[in-house]
């Protein structure tokens, strides 16, 4: 009988694909990626997609040939994930048996019942962003073929990803000398709550300056073409919604601890002895037991101590305690303007800018290396 370990890893996100990459380091293992999709989808860049500043391969990186590339030994298996039963993950089309198991299957955008609209999109999901890529592209035809006088976008919510979203229409808006043509509105009850009041500010100067109107208050219904507000109707063409978060039916349905609908973790980010959770499934907390933000970031951390925590288990070694953190935030508010903060640095405009590109970067190049 075999003694190598049965490694599966479920979700090939940002932790998943972290994860893959540091158990690469033990040659004894038969490690599997599973994840419903055969890409990996670079959802912090989504902004730029829907902009038309870059194509659809700029942002999927397949996941068979990164697995591959990253250790040839190691499988991709393309299946939806059902349910654990002991040591068998139970997929569509499949049972899979596993010594250990990393979850980190990310999360869905959640939309309330009141934003259900065939043109409200979300762009956690790539094939929603594609759909509003495309909806954006049509109305730019649209007006330079001048078959369209007027358009009206709306962006609601306030967080990171509306912001971009919004930012990055503008600025393509605003270089065309269409802002009069095409309105761009950003609603939300409280912007950007991850930055200090200055840069919030700072932020939202440098939206209403590129043409983008910008509504602090809350959504009361959507019906048909038009948002209602307290005092106010606003008629839109399509739009974007970016509220919150949920986690699938399968996170929902596991017999793990929960910190609401998200698994709690041990301090070694295990829900079982052989099962670990990371990523934004995932409550995950700092040092201090503060909660930490859905990111890219707590996502690859996550991914790299669970991955770790395998191999020292394996090796019977003593494990690693969780130690996460954010170490700085880099928002794109249109063309070359970003504010990026770290620790007790703030820099804004191009130098935020090119800050958040060698992120973005730094991250992706060596994955298309590997695929």
């Amino acid at each position: 009988m075999s003694s190598r370990k049965k490694v599966i890893v479920l979700g090939g996100g940002y932790g998943g694909v972290r994860a893959l990459e540091t158990l690469s380091k033990n040659e004894n293992l038969d490690v599997t990626l599973i994840d419903k999709n055969r890409y990996h989808y670079l959802q912090t860049e989504s902004y730029n997609l829907v902009a038309l500043n870059i194509s659809l391969d700029d942002i999927i990186i397949p996941l068979d040939k990164l697995v591959k590339g990253i250790d040839e030994n190691f499988c991709f298996i393309q299946d939806e994930v059902l349910s654990i039963k002991e040591d068998k993950l139970i997929c569509k089309n499949e049972e899979y048996r596993f010594d250990y198991l990393i979850i980190g299957v990310g999360r869905t955008t959640l939309i309330p019942s009141i934003f259900k609209n065939d043109t409200l999109f979300e762009v956690k999901n790539l094939s929603n962003a594609i759909q509003l890529k495309q909806s954006f592209e049509n109305t730019i035809v649209k007006h330079l073929k001048k078959e369209k006088t007027t358009s009206s976008i709306v962006v609601v919510g306030g967080g990171s990803s509306g912001v971009e979203i919004a930012a990055e229409m503008g600025n393509y808006i605003n270089k065309r000398d269409m802002t009069q043509q095409i309105k761009v509105t950003l609603i939300a009850d409280l912007f950007l709550s991850e930055l200090d009041d200055g840069s919030r500010k700072k932020a939202i100067s440098t939206l209403e300056g590129i043409g983008i109107r910008t509504i602090q208050k809350m959504v009361k219904k959507v019906e048909g073409d038009k948002i209602y507000l307290d005092d106010e109707v606003i008629d839109f063409d399509f739009g974007v919604v970016a509220v919150g978060l949920d986690v699938s039916d399968f996170i929902k349905n596991l017999d793990f601890k929960k910190e609401g609908n998200l698994l709690k973790v041990d301090e070694y980010l295990r829900v079982k002895e052989n099962i670990f959770a990371i990523g934004d499934c995932t409550y995950l907390l700092d040092k201090y037991n503060k909660p930490l933000p859905p990111t890219a970031q707590t996502a690859e951390q996550s991914g790299v101590i669970a991955a770790k925590n395998i191999l020292r288990t394996i090796e019977e070694k003593p494990l690693v305690k969780a130690d996460m953190k954010i170490y700085g935030l880099a928002i794109a508010l249109g063309g070359k303007f970003a504010i990026a903060t770290a620790s007790f640095i703030k820099i804004d405009g191009i130098l935020g800018y090119l800050g958040k590109k060698a992120i973005e970067k730094f991250y992706k190049i060596p994955l298309k290396l590997k695929a």
